[in-house]
């Protein structure tokens, strides 16, 4: 196995909240000193924008069907874990077509794909704009609020709940129990935190369960149904790949955008003379939405695993057939041998590539179209509404358990 070939002093602990609260140092020493990494938790590490690229476009090399999480798996027995309670979690997680590979992985997504199509996410503007300017009214009305809390964190899981067909009645007990078996995807840290994970992803299966029947016999213009009628028609989707679709959406349209949002909101409020220029310009829109996704990746540190299927050999370091590797995105999207400057925020950026934050290859983000169109309105709203809007707070809360997102932004509008 890899672990054999390392060398390298440098062991951050990639899963540590200091890191995931500011990883660009770590994040850049490990591209210049070590770029094809073997961590301390039993994967590599690529942090290149060349080598994530490779590892991202070449399925045949680079699997995502039954990928690893390396000598962590979180789903691994630990400390008295019932093992067919992980063993069907891990069925649950290893069915979801971002963990497939063609022809699974193709046929799977293009059902899916139907509902976030450019023309259906154009089609969903006016209501968009309408949950945007909701928010803000009533924002407005507190004179000081919190961008995460009172804007940002709404406006994707309201949208992605309406497009899959989650009631709104049950939104909230559906956010709360994602974040809660967010857990799982994480090394075990205590015994409350792991239960109260499989706790929630066996309620978010018993409740997609129970949706899809009631889709079954009461259709509605959600995806649901639009996938339960695919069925019908004749498409092979067994209802355990719908519900890990279900689940995989919900993540990629609501939960990452929501981050995508505030954080691009902060880091321009954080570089006013970049504000400033978007008040004055509207054409900059574009340039910023793809700075912020460049600069502020909405997951820093790893995306999906994949698993090498054959040796291969990346920099000066032998990846064996089996092995785990995890990308970088962020850590990509600042590589000095492909952006000028990269530690610079500048929405006015000659990109030089395209940034990686929605991936590349066939496992593309099937929500990006979505994702830069929610967070182009909200941006835009804000501006227009409040141009002078300012921070109220130096240091804005990170989340403890999703440390990639800020819980508390204070910003005031008066």
């Amino acid at each position: 196995m890899g672990a054999t070939q390392a060398t390298d002093d440098f062991q951050p602990d990639l899963y540590d909240y200091e890191f995931e609260n500011a990883p660009v140092d770590v994040l850049n020493r490990l591209r210049a000193e070590d770029p094809v990494h073997w961590s301390r938790h039993g994967f590599w590490f690529l942090t290149r924008y060349a080598d994530v690229v490779t590892v991202l476009q070449d399925p045949s090399r680079f699997s995502s069907a039954a990928a690893g999480w390396g000598t962590t798996n979180p789903l691994a027995k630990k400390d008295g874990a019932n093992d067919e309670e992980n063993k069907a979690l891990s069925k649950s997680f290893a069915t979801s077509f971002n963990q497939m590979d063609a022809p699974n992985h193709t046929r799977v997504r293009s059902l899916v794909h139907r509902a976030f199509s450019r023309k259906s996410v154009e089609e969903r503007r006016p209501r968009i704009v309408e949950v945007v300017n909701g928010l803000l009214d009533a924002a407005a009305a507190k004179g000081t609020f919190d961008l995460v809390h009172d804007f940002a964190f709404h406006v994707p899981i309201i949208v992605a709940s309406e497009i899959i067909g989650i009631p709104t009645d049950a939104r909230e007990d559906f956010r709360k129990a994602f974040e809660n078996s967010a857990n799982l995807m994480q090394p075990k840290r205590d015994e409350e935190s792991w239960a109260e994970g499989i706790k929630s992803a066996k309620w978010i299966g018993r409740y997609i369960k129970d949706l899809i029947a009631e889709r079954r016999a009461n259709p509605q213009d959600d995806l649901i149904t639009g996938l339960i009628r695919a069925e019908e028609d004749g498409e092979k989707l067994n209802e355990t790949e719908m519900s890990s679709a279900i689940s995989t959406i919900y993540t990629a349209a609501g939960t990452t955008t929501e981050r995508f949002i505030s954080s691009g909101l902060y880091i321009l409020m954080k570089h006013p003379e970049q504000w400033q220029a978007l008040v004055n310009d509207k054409t900059l829109m574009d340039g910023a939405i793809e700075e912020i996704l460049r600069y502020h990746h909405p997951t820093q540190s790893t995306s999906t695993n994949r698993r090498c299927t054959v040796d291969t050999m990346l920099g000066d370091k032998l990846i064996k057939e089996g092995d785990t590797i995890r990308v970088g995105l962020g850590a990509a999207n600042r590589d000095p041998a492909v952006f000028s400057d990269p530690d610079t925020f500048n929405i006015r950026r000659k990109m030089e590539a395209s940034p990686l934050s929605f991936g590349t290859g066939p496992h593309f983000c099937i929500g990006a179209a979505l994702a830069r169109y929610e967070a182009r309105i909200a941006i835009e709203a804000v501006i227009a509404r409040w141009p002078e809007l300012r921070l109220a707070t130096a240091a804005p809360v990170k989340d403890p358990k999703r440390h990639d997102r800020y819980l508390e932004v204070l910003v005031a509008t008066r």
